[in-house]
């Protein structure tokens, strides 16, 4: 998770660095984290699909080849239509990670799973942060020593694949609801996925817009581009703290409870920064609040409509197109109407999200016990105390009543 957070924050530092040596346009160097992007789309969807065929343990194995092979030609090869092509293989595999790692973290670690998913994804923010420390010190000029380095990382994780069992699969777990229930689930399944699928692509819209253009905001307001980019900076460790800070909590409150709360927080964070004296602070807020929104909601989320079906592959895709779209729309709207209308257009995203995930709580309140989607429990074990595990030292117990 270090690795992949690491790679998404790695592109932007080295623009400058591509743009000198290819003779490119800005937005033609920014190409790579674009094409890293849409090829972490396609793996999320992609290895989904290959999930139930091929096992938990050649899922991952097969996800870090695939994204050592990417950096090992994006930092190599000096040929720039073969290091685009290097970046979308990148992102294949850095979906297939993401994708897996979230996955089994909520189907095989019990109740553990909500918090170590936090923890998780706290690990990724940190690759985030460092990324660009790195960057900063070696030199954008040597970015292809670090894409190699980020690579050869990824060999640590494949060393550890034997840890995981290749089955069951989150696919191969089967419901244990009545008929009818499963049936009220599958009629609501759509409209509960598509809200999921909204909060995610909203929030990271806001994610990644304040990490695109809060350097741009700032410098309009009179900071230096050094303290503009230090607070950006803070942005991201602010919401990598987070994480951190709620993985605790998510064994006491509700998911629905934290990512609600979240982006209430998030919200009044970000109409603060329309006020000139608190921006950077603001921003920093904003950060510690979007935090908890990911991890959280994936529990959520597997509560709605349990990770062993698609919906995960569809909201974590949705979450990586909100990356790739938003940023370039908000910078066309900065362009014709000015960086003054930055925030606003970040509040109008905020109080969309908190409008969704208001709606799905009370949707989820009014379902009542009686309607909640089932625990699924591998279809070759009896109903009672059956095992669900990932890993192949420690066995747990499916999740109690109530955690489905």
């Amino acid at each position: 998770m270090v690795v992949i957070g690491a790679l998404l924050a790695l592109y932007g530092p080295v623009v400058p660095a591509l743009r000198d040596r290819f003779g490119l346009s800005e937005p033609t160097a920014g190409l790579a984290l674009a094409a890293q992007s849409l090829g972490a789309v396609v793996g999320v969807v992609g290895f989904h699909s290959l999930h139930h065929r091929i096992g938990n343990r050649a899922l991952l194995a097969s996800s870090y080849l695939t994204m050592l092979a990417g950096t090992l030609v994006f930092g190599l090869i000096g040929v720039w239509p073969l290091m685009l092509a290097a970046a979308a293989v990148t992102g294949l595999g850095l979906g297939g990670v993401d994708f897996a790692i979230s996955r089994l973290f909520l189907i095989g670690l019990g109740s553990r799973g909500p918090a170590l998913v936090n923890v998780a994804h706290g690990c990724f923010g940190l690759g985030t942060v460092l990324a660009p420390a790195v960057i900063a010190a070696a030199g954008p000029a040597h970015y292809g020593p670090v894409f190699v380095a980020l690579g050869l990382l990824s060999l640590i994780p494949l060393a550890c694949v034997r840890g995981i069992r290749a089955r069951p699969t989150p696919a191969e777990l089967s419901p244990a609801a009545p008929a009818g229930d499963r049936r009220t689930g599958e009629r609501r399944l759509p409209v509960v996925l598509a809200g999921f699928v909204a909060l995610y692509l909203l929030h990271f819209a806001v994610q990644s817009g304040i990490g695109s253009w809060e350097p741009t905001h700032l410098h309009a307001l009179g900071h230096s581009m050094t303290s503009a980019t230090a607070a950006t900076s803070a942005y991201w460790l602010a919401m990598t703290a987070g994480r951190f800070l709620v993985a605790p909590l998510a064994r006491r409150w509700s998911p629905a409870t934290i990512v609600t709360v979240s982006c209430a927080l998030m919200t009044v964070s970000v109409l603060l920064v329309m006020l000139p004296g608190p921006t950077p602070w603001a921003y920093a807020a904003a950060g510690l609040c979007i935090g908890p929104i990911f991890p959280n909601g994936l529990n959520w989320l597997n509560r709605s409509a349990p990770a062993s079906g698609s919906a995960m592959a569809y909201v974590i895709a949705a979450a990586m197109l909100g990356s790739v779209a938003f940023p370039p729309a908000l910078g066309a709207a900065i362009e014709e109407y000015g960086v003054g209308a930055l925030p606003v257009l970040l509040s109008g995203l905020c109080l969309a999200t908190v409008a969704i995930s208001m709606t799905l709580a009370l949707a989820g309140r009014l379902r009542g016990p009686r309607q909640q989607t089932a625990v699924r429990r591998p279809a070759t074990q009896p109903p009672q105390a059956t095992p669900t595990t990932t890993t192949a030292g420690s066995t747990t117990a499916t999740q109690e009543k109530g955690a489905s």
